[in-house]
């Protein structure tokens, strides 16, 4: 796989197969992988635009009991995302699918857990059309991704998502309209005293409103010119427990 790198992560755990030129995976999916929390044994998580694989890998570590399911509209990513799985051990279904078709595949209330880093930026172009796909909603809006979401999750399910904050207001609309409440938020900045860019965000289907968690900021850098991770980024791409 020439134009594939195999890139060690969290000091050789885990290992990542990904272009080397092109879409690769970011900060994002890391912080949204360890944000993710259960008490559950065998339950059903889904992840949804896997790309190279790299939330199902890192949440294995934390909780290896639970079934993995993953979906991958691109060819590319998908081969690269088998690859991924089978370098790491973990028993993946893997579906080379656009998330607007999963109904085909799955019954309503078939999984326990949602979670995606969705393609969210609204106007976008790239000669490279691997690229557009990952960063656009060319394929699937995230309204499509919260939509598709409470089909899957059952009754008192949870999904987890990372979004940018500009469009905050916008996802708690989608997520209420699809009887998703937000139950746990944590926003995501850059440095501190800088405003959040992204945040973090826990919903559950089929509850009352109103208990949410408004975590403390996470911040990324100490020092954003030297990119000098802040002491609990640079715990968790160390250890990511």
């Amino acid at each position: 796989m020439g134009n594939y790198s195999l890139t060690p992560f969290i000091r050789g755990k885990v290992f990542i197969y990904q272009p080397k030129n092109g879409y690769r995976f970011n900060l994002d999916s890391v912080l949204l992988a360890h944000f993710f929390q259960t008490n559950k044994k065998n339950a059903k998580i889904i992840d949804l635009g896997t790309g190279s694989g790299i939330i199902p890998v890192l949440i294995s570590l934390k909780y290896p009991y639970l079934q993995f399911y993953a979906i991958e509209i691109q060819q590319e990513f998908y081969q690269l995302a088998k690859k991924t799985f089978e370098e790491n051990n973990l028993d993946v279904n893997l579906i080379n699918e656009n998330i607007k078709s999963l109904k085909k595949h799955f019954p309503s209330s078939y999984f326990d857990y949602v979670i995606t880093n969705p393609p969210y930026l609204k106007e976008y172009s790239s000669e490279n059309q691997n690229l557009l796909i990952a960063k656009s909603e060319v394929k699937a809006t995230i309204k499509d991704f919260i939509k598709i979401s409470a089909y899957l999750l059952k009754n008192k399910g949870k999904f987890f998502g990372v979004f940018p904050s500009y469009r905050f207001v916008e996802i708690i609309s989608y997520l209420t309209e699809n009887k998703l409440i937000s139950k746990r938020l944590r926003f995501i900045h850059p440095i501190k005293n800088q405003k959040a860019t992204h945040f973090l965000i826990e919903a559950q289907k089929g509850v009352k409103l109103g208990g949410e968690t408004i975590e403390n900021p996470l911040i990324v850098y100490k020092d954003t010119r030297d990119k000098i991770y802040s002491e609990e980024v640079n715990f968790i791409l160390e250890k990511f427990v």
